[in-house]
């Protein structure tokens, strides 16, 4: 067993397979390549890991580190900080990672950077529970509990936005409606691609989308009025993550808008990102922008903090806003692994400290070993 301190493991969730030219491709490339860099900067040692690749009869662990511009495979200490990068998987897949999580931490105790977060409905429970001002920005949700449920929403809401409860990257969103003498049904599969059904009536409508979705969890939403003026769907992204001294920061805002008429604001589906203030003032003038900038900026620090109460240490969310064209703020959902992409072409160096702040916290972590803890906590204090 190799163990050094202050060893910062990034676990991803499968081993990096070799493209057509040799080279280790992994998921999330562009981000964990500036990250390694970063590292080598500061001096931290920082390596990939999956959970395939420890042995715990010898207490080995193969890994990945960042060598002339390459991912390399060697034999790495076991980490003194867990980053979580795995993103989406199986039950099963996400049972078998945790297990070998923890019998690497018997070997070698480390820190976990993050917590895992429940699905949509859990996070959206937990702010309503965190205080009236946090709960005012839950849409109203319930579950998908069949076809019964659809229709149901439907009558009461007039149109419904269907998601997985624990999907990522807009796919698998789904938006039904009245659509002249019929219904319609849009959205993108699972696979990203983008579907469309006209169905005669509600019933027939329900029907199709509960068949659509069968044996996945989805939730229910009623269909906001989150569209430019352009009729493109947006959102605006808010990243918050600790700093070297624990503390929620700000990092940036980007209003990410998709394709007129589309359903979805992701950039994985054809969308793009510009500064927020700036997308801001287009929907609500200068005065308006800058009051709602100043709002998402205030409550995205406060349900950082309410949503680590809830679940446990966190280092940093991706918090999605919805806008309606008065100001009105609706938090649509929060993620605890959050993507750089909408950050990458901004002024003022918001790429470089969304890549940076992990790594600070982490050092902090490293240096510094604290238990994890589960549940809720009473205090809103930073983790240390």
């Amino acid at each position: 067993m190799k163990s050094d301190a202050g060893v910062i493991g990034v676990w991803i969730g499968k081993a990096p397979r070799p493209d057509g030219s040799g080279r280790l491709t992994v998921p999330e490339d562009g981000f964990l390549a500036a990250l390694a860099e970063r590292a080598a900067e500061l001096r931290l040692p920082l390596h990939l890991f999956a959970a395939e690749g420890f042995r715990a009869e010898t207490g080995s662990l193969t890994g990945y580190v960042r060598e002339g511009g390459c991912w390399q495979e060697r034999e790495v200490a076991l980490p003194a900080v867990v980053y979580d990068r795995c993103g989406p998987s199986g039950a099963s897949s996400r049972r078998f990672s945790e297990l070998q999580l923890e019998r690497m931490r018997r070997l070698h105790p480390h820190a976990r950077l993050s917590s895992w977060l429940p699905g949509k409905l859990a996070q959206l429970e937990a702010l309503r529970r965190a205080g009236s001002e946090l709960a005012a920005l839950a849409p109203p949700t319930r579950l998908l509990n069949g076809a019964s449920s659809v229709a149901e929403a439907a009558r009461e809401w007039g149109a419904v936005f269907l998601k997985p409860d624990g999907g990522m990257q807009g796919r698998g969103v789904l938006s039904l409606g009245p659509d002249g003498s019929g219904w319609l049904l849009r959205g993108r599969a699972g696979d990203g691609r983008t579907l469309a059904a006209r169905l005669p009536d509600l019933e027939a409508a329900a029907e199709r989308t509960e068949r659509l979705v069968r044996g996945r969890r989805y939730i229910l939403q009623p269909q906001l009025p989150l569209c430019d003026r352009q009729g493109r769907p947006f959102d605006v992204r808010a990243l918050v993550q600790k700093d070297g001294r624990g503390r929620w920061r700000l990092t940036g805002t980007a209003l990410r808008r998709g394709r007129p008429g589309g359903i979805a604001s992701n950039l994985h589906g054809g969308g793009e990102a510009l500064p927020a203030r700036d997308g801001l003032e287009l929907l609500l003038g200068a005065e308006g922008a800058a009051r709602c900038s100043a709002e998402i900026d205030r409550l995205a620090l406060l349900a950082a903090e309410a949503a680590e109460n809830a679940f446990g240490r966190l280092a940093e969310l991706g918090l999605d806003f919805g806008v309606e064209p008065d100001g009105r703020l609706w938090l649509l959902e929060l993620n605890s692994r959050p993507g750089r992409d909408a950050f990458s072409s901004f002024p003022g160096g918001i790429a470089r400290t969304a890549v940076e702040r992990p790594l600070l916290y982490a050092r902090l972590l490293g240096a510094r070993p604290v238990p994890e803890r589960s549940g809720a906590r009473s205090s809103a204090a930073p983790s240390r």
